[in-house]
Parts: C-alpha cells; structure tokens; sequence
C-alpha cells in the first residue's frame, strides 16, 4: 500500500516538452511502430463504440411522409351500405371504421366499441361504444349512426351487397350501447360487425331514390383512420384520384403517414408502368407474371395465401366414374399440384389439400399425393385396363382360350365373355374462359393422360356464361374456384342441402357425417370447439374425396421499401391489407432503446 501511495505521489502528466524528448529519443523503427500501435488502437476504439452504438440503436416511426397507391377500377360509392368493387371496398376500408376491426392474423379487436358480450347461446350480441369517438367532420358517433346504418343495410329499395343482417333484430339500450339479436346463432356474425359505420346526421335526410347517386357518396365522411381532402375527376366526372390526409382524432391511434393519393388505372399494364416510371409507390393484387420487372428495384413484394380454393369438383350425377374411389384416389396422385403452380402462377401459391383454408383451420391432415405407380396401381386394382389407344376401359367383350381334352386330344377353345358395356376412362373438364383457368386445365389434361385418363376440354366459358352451367349443375367436372371469406361459407360449399341452386354445393357432395359436422359447427360459439369439429370434417372429407383441391393463390402487393410495418400474413379479403395501416411509416428515426418508450 506504501508503494501504491509513493506511486501515486510520485506520478504527473508528461508535459508537451518532455514528450517531444521522449519521441527523440526514439530510433525511426521505434517512431513509426508506436504511430501504428496508437493508430490501430484509435480505431478499435472507434470500431467498438459504433458496434456498441448500433446495438442500442432501433428504428422508431416518426410522423410525417406521404404514398401513393395505384388501384384497378374507379371508386364511386365510398359507402359501407353500397360498395361492391373492389375500388370501393379500397376506399371505405380507409374513411370508414366499424364496431370492430379485424387485425392481420384474422383476429378482432374492439374499434368504435369500446367492449362487448356474447351471450352463452349466441344470439345477442351486446356492445358498448366509446364515448369520445368523432366523425370527420367532428360531430360526435353514438348508438344512433350504428342503428341507422343497419336499418339502410336491411332497406329493399337500397339493395346494399351486404348479407348476414336480414334476421338480426338491431335496438338501441343507451346512446352508447347497442343490442343484436339474432334469431339462430351464425359463427360469422363477427365478421358483420366489422362494417363501417355511416354518420346518420350527413345521411339521414337523403331519400332512397338518392342514396346510391349522393354525392356523401364521394365525399365521404367516416370514423377512419384517413379522411379525403379533395376528388380529381376526369371529362366525365369519375373520380380518378383520391386525396386522402390522415385523421388525428382516429380512435385506435393517430396514423404515421401524413398523406395518402388512390390512383384509379383501367387495367394492370398501365398501372405497372405507372409503378416503375414512380408516379405511384404501390399497388396490390398483381399479376404473378409481372413481378419479373421488379427485380432488383426499390421495391418489395409482400405476400400472403388468399382463403380461395381451386380444384375438380365432380359432379358424379354426370358421369358414374367418379362413383369409384379408386379413380378418385388416383387422379389425386396423378396430379403434379406444383408444377401447376410453377408453370401457372409462376411459383406464387400454396398447394392445398383440405377444403379448409388456413385462415380459419390451420391443423391440417396432409394427403399423400404425386405417385404415379400408385395411381397405375389403383386403377389396375377397379379393373380399368390400357386400350389399344392408350385410354384405360371396362367392360365390353373380351376373349379368354379355355382348354379341354376330347378324347386324347387338347382342344383350344375360343370364348367370348360379356363384361356388360364397354366405359372408357374420361371425362369432359368444364372452366372459364381465362387465362389462367385455361392453363391450368391444358396441364391436367397432359398430366392425366399419363395414367390413361382422358380429359376433354370442348368446355370453356365466358364467366356470364359459366354462371349458367353452374347454377343447373350442366358439367361432368368443373374446374373453379371456391372464396371462403367466412366459416359460415363451408356450410354453403358442403352440406347437402346446398346441392342445388341456389346453394353453392357444386360437388353435388352428400354425406350424412359431414352434414351434422356442418350443423353443429354452425351452433358452436367455442373457437376451439369448432376446430375439433373441423378436424373430423378434414378427416371424412379425405376419405370421399368429392372433389381434388390443387392449389390457392398468393396474394401480391407490391410497396416501395421505405414503407415499413406492413403486415398482411392472413390476408382474407384484399381490403384488409388496410387493416393496420394507421401502423405503417415511411418515416423513421434510430434511437436509443433506452428512449423509446
């Protein structure tokens, strides 16, 4: 300790003088190794503190920026009572705000409500709104605009595209609670709730004759997380761009993108060169071919599996082959699914196997597929046999030698055997008339034929047309796709019930097992409960195979890279790729993580 202290006593900073001794001191080999030695360590040090830096460092969105998204079609009824196109749909999604929003796992959570209940028999809905939420134009929401909205909903002579509302009885309890009763549970009613609500005190003086020509129609007023600010319009008066500014007052949270431009485009091609030129940042729902011309460039493509089936639906009525499992089951091995969607979607989609869609039922049972010894084997096995063309048959005449002794003498005797009338294995494959409906029917065609399958395609419509055939269940199997928006849309794809028009059963599927699954599903109020139900109609509908489900599209939607946060995992309808946008930046700055909160 003595020395310590001796040492410390005994210790100065050198001055410049003697510094400038000591360096003389040095050879010219010493000099320049103690420059490098303070060198190096200058930068370590340097090195350390920016790695240090940039682990305390995290990005934080900051208010401010402004996008641009390009979209297909015009939008002229910014109305939750009335849209219909997708343009629409965009544009209300933005203005417009409901009881509930639903988040991009395909959860909801309270918007305009503030709380809400559910009855243990599942008929009345009881939701309690916040009592501080403001319309754009800053006149107060109360239980009155959710009535008045409902009530313009159910109007015949409004004629609104939105179901799911006929047998609900709407009453107000309070100025800021409202009660549903419905007369039979419905496991979708959720999703009702969802729909933007209309300010009763801009639309209640408007006449039904005028509702759907207002001009509220355009100039609409919301509860949204953005409010339009102006309306361009071309020679014939039809908005083509929206001007969109962000609401403060927006309930869940004031927006990071100060502005926000719709750009309306008649078709994809001129909207694509609108996307590269940068007049626009973004646009959704692109075409799987045209992603090419984006490599490489500012952008990012954000996907997500769509909740839309396509598959052969047979309709066993039509054509009694596909009364034979073992055809069923064969076609489905025959299938290459991924090269389909390879060669068709280019590589943009999943191959799917349960009528199910991951959005509502994620715990699936794989079905083994793509075995072409398999498929040979289990037509061998029903007795469908190779013709002299290749295409596998039944039945017909067929010539077997029997062998019997006359005396001492073999004979060979010719016999003729009727095996009932002679069924070659094919069918005819009814489709649209697009392209890639087209395509996809040409490789199953190709694909089949390796097994003696015959397919023939005399059968493409136009979708007006398609329609048609549909609804009179006029095809032997029909390729085509299903959209599931909502649970309660397997009820309608399934049950048997639903087997003639204008039920959507285009399988024409009978089975008692998966009609009570449907059934008890539609009364079961548990989430959990139902996907044990779910689980068992997988199972069951694995071993009938009514019909062979290939493939679901991906989603794209094409932003540019300085827009951050976006979040589109479980997209169910295009719309709700808005869903979190009063989340998104394009703005942003790097603090400590120490200040972030």
């Amino acid at each position: 300790m003595y020395k310590f202290i001796s040492f410390i006593k005994e210790f100065h900073i050198p001055k410049i003088q003697e510094l400038k001794s000591a360096l003389k001191s040095f050879s010219k080999k010493e000099y320049y190794f103690i420059i490098s030695i303070t060198i190096i360590a200058f930068l370590s040090v340097v090195a350390i503190l920016n790695q240090l830096n940039n682990k305390l460092l995290v990005d934080v969105p900051t208010k401010g920026g402004s996008i641009t998204e390009g979209i297909i079609g015009m939008p002229t009824l910014v109305n939750p009572v009335l849209a219909t196109t997708d343009a629409d749909k965009d544009l209300t999604s933005l203005v417009y705000s409901g009881l509930m929003r639903r988040q991009p796992d395909g959860s909801f959570i309270p918007d305009i409500a503030e709380s809400y209940t559910i009855s243990p028999d599942g008929l009345i809905y009881t939701f309690i709104i916040k009592k501080n939420i403001k319309f754009h134009d800053g006149s107060p929401l109360t239980a009155d605009d959710i009535i008045f909205t409902i009530e313009k909903i159910k109007d015949p002579l409004i004629k609104s595209p939105r179901t799911g509302w006929g047998q609900v009885t709407t009453t107000k309890k309070d100025n800021y609670t409202v009660v549903f009763t419905l007369n039979k549970p419905y496991i979708s009613f959720m999703d009702n709730t969802t729909i933007g609500i209309l300010p009763s005190h801009i639309w209640k003086d408007v006449t039904d004759k005028e509702f759907n020509i207002s001009s509220f129609n355009i100039k609409a007023v919301g509860t949204g997380p953005y409010k339009i600010n102006s309306v361009l319009k071309n020679k014939d008066g039809i908005p083509q761009q929206y001007n969109l500014k962000k609401f403060s007052g927006f309930i869940l949270g004031n927006p990071n993108i100060k502005k926000l431009t719709i750009k309306s485009f008649s078709n994809e091609k001129d909207l694509i060169r609108e996307l590269l030129s940068g007049s626009i940042n973004q646009a959704g729902n692109i075409n799987p071919k045209n992603t090419e011309n984006f490599n490489n460039l500012n952008f990012t493509i954000h996907t997500t599996t769509l909740p839309r089936i396509f598959g052969i639906f047979y309709n066993s009525t039509n054509n009694k082959i596909f009364a034979d499992q073992n055809v069923l089951k064969a076609i489905n091995y025959a299938l290459n699914k991924q090269e389909i969607i390879d060669k068709v979607l280019y590589g943009y989609g999943t191959v799917t196997e349960s009528p199910i869609p991951q959005t509502i039922f994620k715990d699936h049972n794989k079905v083994e597929s793509f075995n072409i010894d398999m498929a040979n084997k289990l037509l061998d096995k029903s007795g469908w046999k190779p013709g002299s063309d290749g295409i596998r048959e039944k039945g017909g005449t067929s010539t077997i030698i029997k062998t019997k002794k006359i005396g001492k003498k073999t004979v060979n005797e010719t016999i003729k055997v009727n095996n009932g009338p002679l069924l070659k294995l094919e069918f005819s494959l009814t489709t649209g008339d697009t392209p890639e409906l087209r395509n996809v029917t040409q490789i199953i065609k190709t694909q089949l034929e390796t097994i003696g399958i015959k397919v023939n395609i005399a059968k493409v419509y136009e979708m007006g047309s398609l329609n048609q055939i549909i609804k009179n269940r006029e095809y032997e199997a029909l390729f085509f796709g299903q959209i599931i928006n909502h649970e309660s849309d397997l009820f309608s794809f399934w049950h048997s019930s639903q087997r003639k028009d204008p039920g959507l059963n285009i399988s024409m599927y009978n089975s008692i097992k998966i009609d009570k699954i449907l059934d008890d599903a539609q009364k079961t109020i548990s989430q959990e409960d139902r996907n044990n139900k779910y689980k068992n109609f997988v199972e069951e509908f694995n071993k009938d195979l009514p019909a062979l489900l290939i493939y679901s599209p991906k989603y794209l939607y094409i932003t540019s890279k300085e827009l951050n946060n976006i979040d589109i995992n479980t997209l169910i309808n295009p719309t709700d790729r808005f869903a979190s946008i009063y989340k998104w930046y394009a703005n942003k700055d790097h603090v400590w993580k120490i200040f972030t909160k």
